[in-house]
């Protein structure tokens, strides 16, 4: 893990807080809320760059 951390403070609805207290039973019930969130926004980072590599490489296909 980095040695340095920023900290951030953000406000979630309480369908996400739901969401965030089911995620952490079943799949992060060993780990700290904050290692959840870091693993499940870095997760999020790496949809959204597959996502956007897939667009590029369909519209490269399509010239």
């Amino acid at each position: 893990m980095a040695t340095e951390l920023k900290r951030m403070t953000f406000a979630i609805t309480p369908e996400i807080g739901k969401s965030l207290d089911s995620i952490k039973k079943e799949l992060f019930y060993n780990r700290t809320q904050s290692d959840m969130i870091r693993e499940l926004v870095s997760a999020g980072v790496r949809a959204i760059k597959a996502e956007k590599a897939a667009k590029e490489n369909r519209c490269e296909r399509v010239s």
